[in-house]
Formats: structure tokens, C-alpha cells, sequence
């Protein structure tokens, strides 16, 4: 699922034409590199059944700077920051919530993150090295 404004009518279509059966869905941002495939764990097996939208991570390593006026004002601690590449693991009642809570905020809303930003949903995440 491709970001952009209109990422929120593209769910709901995905979500709308989607088997009824479909409780889980995994939705990529971009299209992976066959070395950054993720594979989920199997159904109830780690934090994925714990929550209704989790996201794979991959620790920060760069050094970051937080900026106050055009200044340096410190190094940031790395150790609790993650970038979220995904994919994102949905279930489907997560889903339609997540777009139910949102739909105030839709034009700001353009990726996954800000749609769970919005909708002011708990993301879980799914450390991949």
C-alpha cells in the first residue's frame, strides 16, 4: 500500500474487497527487498496476538541530535528509538477502529503512522535486526 493522501480510501477499499473471513492482514508501505522480507510469527506466538496493530522496527544506529532554535542542544539517547519500516500486522476489528477514529483527521493523514497517529491508537512492534 503505497503512502499518500489518499491512503485512507485505499484501506478501506483493501478492507472492503477482502475475504470475510480475513481476521489478520499485513500491509507494506513499499515493496521489500527479498534481504528485508518479514515474516510474521505464527498466529498467538509473540507480541503480535497482543495487540490489534503491530509494526516491524529496526533500532536506530545513527547518532541524533535534538535542535532548539537552528542550535545543537544535545545527542538523544538511541537506545529507545526505533524506525518503523514495516510491514504493519493488522487484525481486521483494529483496523476498521483505527480508520473509525480517524476519519476527523483524514486529510492529514498520508502512511500508517499517521493514520495510527490520528486515530491515537498503541502500536506494538516487532524487533528485526
Amino acid at each position: 500500500m503505497a503512502p499518500g493522501p489518499a491512503i485512507v480510501e485505499r484501506l478501506r477499499q483493501a478492507l472492503a474487497a477482502a475475504s470475510p473471513g480475513a481476521n489478520r492482514f499485513v500491509i507494506h508501505e513499499v515493496i521489500p527487498s527479498p534481504l528485508e522480507q518479514y515474516v510474521p510469527p505464527p498466529s498467538g506466538e509473540g507480541r503480535v496476538g497482543a495487540f490489534p496493530i503491530s509494526v516491524a522496527t529496526v533500532p536506530i544506529t545513527d547518532t541524533c541530535k535534538e535542535v532548539v532554535d537552528g542550535l545543537v542542544r544535545r545527542t538523544v539517547p538511541r537506545e529507545t528509538l526505533v524506525e518503523a519500516r514495516g510491514p504493519w500486522l493488522i487484525t481486521r476489528e483494529g483496523l476498521v477502529d483505527t480508520l473509525a477514529r480517524a476519519v476527523a483527521r483524514e486529510g492529514e493523514i498520508t502512511d500508517m503512522l499517521s493514520l495510527c497517529e490520528a486515530a491515537g491508537v498503541r502500536v506494538s512492534i516487532l524487533p528485526r535486526k
